[in-house]
């Protein structure tokens, strides 16, 4: 019986930890795909948090070709002179780092941005409206490979749509083996009180 028990305990363990992580990596993903679509001119986050995918070298070593960042919403006019920046160009994300805080020629402010690995000022100020955010040293390393197949359609396939049928299979097996253990457990239940009536038949018999 307490083998029984311990084993149940894991099931219950395993249950648990399964939910905790399959459920929470599926909202999230379906969070940033489902805003990456309805918001295409911004950067999908969640709680000020933006994950972005580095597609070149331009800030190496600092940050590397593949690596995922992490970039925090900030307000602009709290940028200054060396931070380093997630903005929007042509409707890619790009990480450089802010050289020159400037003004065109309406007065308006413009951020002078460069890649650390690059030998040249980048052709076109940013303005305020295309900045994403601030990147504060949060990377992983290749991490951003994963995340561009995961948003791919094979990517959704496979990290969303595979695991939901594997949960789901995985619960129907479950259920079938609870419902067995319980109807065993009935069975015995069962035979046990089949067999104290039929020794208190037999005692009631046997007395004069």
């Amino acid at each position: 019986m307490n083998e029984k028990k311990k084993r149940i305990s894991f099931r219950s363990i395993l249950n648990v930890l399964l939910c905790a992580i399959l459920i929470p990596i599926i909202l999230i993903n379906l969070v940033l795909i489902l805003r990456g679509y309805m918001h295409p001119e911004e950067l999908p986050g969640i709680f000020g948090i933006k994950p972005a995918v580095v597609l070149s070298g331009s800030m190496e070593p600092t940050i590397k070709i593949g690596d995922l960042i992490l970039v925090h919403s900030v307000d602009s006019a709290s940028l200054k002179e060396g931070d380093v920046v997630c903005y929007l160009y042509s409707g890619k994300a790009v990480t450089h780092r802010i050289l020159e805080i400037t003004q065109d020629a309406e007065g308006q402010i413009q951020y002078v941005t460069q890649g650390d690995a690059n030998n040249v000022r980048d052709d076109q100020a940013v303005r305020p409206e295309q900045i994403q955010g601030i990147y504060k040293g949060e990377r992983f390393s290749g991490l951003g490979q994963a995340i561009l197949f995961m948003q791919s359609t094979q990517g959704m396939v496979l990290f969303i749509l595979c695991p939901l049928f594997l949960f789901l299979i995985w619960d129907l097996w479950r259920r079938r083996q609870l419902d067995q253990a319980e109807a065993k457990r009935t069975a015995e239940l069962e035979a046990e009180l089949a067999t104290l009536k039929a020794e208190k038949e037999t005692a009631a018999k046997d007395q004069p």
